[in-house]
């Protein structure tokens, strides 16, 4: 299903107003509907034959504004549920024939009934453990020292560690370990940036970690440790591989404190209306990515796994030789009815700020210097091309639009050299693209991921960017191009990872999509260009029937109709009317995951 194909037709029955049964555009054909829900038996969007209790429905919501991004039927006012499948969409008086004497009836009273939603790019594991320390998402550099130093008081032993702080804080060349020996001296401190992409530590934590001023850097200009002009460490760490060195060096974690961690995370992902994820890799320990993995499948069948999950083995650097192997045994290893790990993850390039995403054209503010990869140009034609020839899909980090144009450049030779198949290849993040390169996501049929918590006007965005930029920083996060190009969008908060705003909720990311705008205040400035604001209907594309298919799961959710699993949200109020600024702060009342309310009762 397209976006470009659907919302016009679903708009339709939306724009006329409130639900009304009689109109036609919403309702039911009779015959169809008793046959699909009355009968013995109906047929699912995969063809599995469901059978139909004779007592009725298990649930039905009615009574209210049923959002199904279904073409064929844009709005309903009722859905009833058997099981952990939707067993028909329609009008109250439609919906509640199939009432019997178990049914469980939820009444709406106007409030809005959509699919549940789907994360297209989250680090469950990884933004549950750097979330777990002292949070520096503060106002400003000096707020930051405060929050440090009042929390190593309260904490007067063992390691210190947190997540938030921001590039904007300090200066291009980062910040130092000895701002911090000033606050804690006699032990290890170790803080994430926000972008989850560098560190900064304090001496105890390089000295813990045996890195010195002869230490190799992991992926030379691209993994490596800041130096002064005496070729010491400075505490700023860049990149994956040389963050992972020191973290496991100093605070080394377990697989089940790292599922511990995220366990408690749970609850909160199914309030945010979370039903279905893509895991954009896990933080491994020692080398086993599977060690992490595996604990959803220990959750789903346990019965405590809220979420589908589409997993990825990520590689960060070579060697390469191995990778489609690697993701084979991991994907026969970790397998059960909710999980599947079937997506190669690529690290192809790193940030903006810290100047390790790489470009076409040099930074602004580094004239001579364009970033890089870890990958060279024929590691990453083999690795694409292998991956792609073993049947997998790819999911490509590319901040930077030298990253984007090689991942095209290497999926374009795959689609040329492989057997046809259906692929559905995903490059993410996109933070800029050139003009000549975003036609080709239609072309090749390369879906665009983007994290549209990052779209707001901020002093990343505003003023980091327009640094790295200059007047490039005018065309950033071009989702609406995408569309207007013919290609296929889908959301993924990308958390904990940001640029200034962090965040796992997708009504969040729907807000900022369609304002530009930090949420908070109406009037806060709004990041050009104002043409690529998304309409909330394509922006909830994007964060649910989008992202279903870039994981392969449309089949199975992303729309509200017969035979689809029951994953669906119920808001407090309808977000396609009102003001957009609100669109965040509405409450979700109730989430139901295969039929199952995993946030809020029935």
């Amino acid at each position: 299903m397209c976006i470009n194909c659907d919302l016009n037709e679903i708009l339709g029955g939306f724009v006329s107003g409130p639900v009304a049964p009689a109109a036609s555009a919403m309702k039911l054909n009779r015959r169809r509907f008793m046959g699909a829900a009355l009968a013995c038996t109906a047929v699912a969007a995969n063809g599995a034959v469901l059978a139909q209790p004779a007592d009725g429905a298990t649930l039905i919501l009615r009574g209210g504004k049923v959002y199904t991004q279904n073409p064929a039927q844009p709005w309903a006012q009722a859905l009833a549920v058997n099981g952990k499948t939707i067993a028909a969409v329609g009008s109250d008086a439609e919906i509640d024939k199939l009432k019997g004497p178990g049914t469980k009836v939820v009444e709406l009273n106007g409030r809005l009934v959509m699919p549940g939603f789907v994360e297209g790019h989250i680090h469950p594991f990884l933004g549950s453990f750097l979330t777990s320390g002292v949070d520096l998402q503060v106002a400003d550099r000096e707020e930051m020292f405060k929050v440090i130093e009042r929390h190593a008081k309260a904490h007067p032993t063992g390691n210190i560690r947190g997540f938030g702080w921001r590039v904007d804080m300090f200066p291009p060349e980062g910040p130092t370990r000895q701002e911090l020996d000033r606050i804690i001296p006699d032990r290890p401190a170790f803080f994430f940036a926000i972008d989850g992409h560098s560190l900064w530590a304090n001496s105890k934590a390089l000295e813990m970690a045996k890195i010195g001023k002869d230490t190799p850097d992991p992926v030379p200009r691209f993994s490596y440790y800041v130096r002064d002009e005496k070729g010491y460490p400075t505490g700023y760490v860049l990149e994956v591989n040389a963050v992972l060195a020191l973290v496991n060096a100093v605070e080394s974690i377990s697989p089940a404190g790292m599922a511990n961690l995220m366990e408690e995370w749970l609850p909160k992902a199914s309030a945010a209306g979370i039903t279905s994820i893509f895991d954009a890799g896990v933080p491994p320990i020692g080398a086993d990515q599977a060690a992490v993995l595996s604990f959803y499948t220990s959750l789903d069948k346990a019965g405590r796994l809220p979420f589908r999950v589409v997993g990825s083995y990520i590689v960060k650097s070579p060697p390469i030789d191995d990778a489609v192997k690697e993701l084979q045994e991991v994907r026969k290893a970790v397998s059960s009815e909710l999980v599947d790990i079937s997506v190669m993850k690529i690290v192809g390039d790193g940030t903006q700020e810290g100047y390790t995403a790489w470009l076409v054209e040099p930074y602004s503010d580094k004239p001579d210097f364009r970033g890089a990869s870890p990958f060279s140009v024929e590691e990453w034609m083999k690795l694409v091309g292998d991956t792609d020839a073993a049947g997998f899909d790819l999911h490509i980090h590319a901040c930077g639009d030298g990253t984007a144009r090689v991942a095209l450049d290497a999926i374009e030779k795959a689609i040329a050299t492989n057997p046809q198949r259906e692929r559905r290849h995903t490059i993410a993040h996109l933070v800029y693209v050139t003009d000549e390169d975003i036609p080709r996501f239609g072309k090749l049929k390369v879906n665009s991921q983007f994290s549209a918590n990052w779209f707001s006007a901020d002093p990343d965005t505003a003023g980091i960017l327009v640094d790295r930029y200059g007047e490039r920083q005018k065309k950033l996060y071009r989702a609406k191009s995408a569309l207007k190009a013919g290609g296929g969008i889908s959301f993924g908060t990308d958390w904990p990872a940001a640029g200034y705003f962090s965040t796992f909720k997708p009504l969040d990311s729907i807000q900022i999509a369609v304002t530009r705008q930090l949420i908070g205040k109406a009037d806060n400035p709004v990041l050009g260009p104002l043409d690529e604001r998304l309409t909330v209907a394509e922006a909830v594309h994007a964060a649910t029937l989008g992202a279903a298919r870039q994981i392969r799961l449309e089949n199975k959710v992303g729309t509200l109709e017969p035979g689809k699993f029951a994953d669906l949200v119920v808001l407090e109020r309808n977000i396609f009317e009102g003001d957009v600024h609100d669109i965040a702060a509405t409450r979700i009342d109730l989430t139901l995951m295969n039929g199952k309310a995993v946030h809020g009762t029935v």
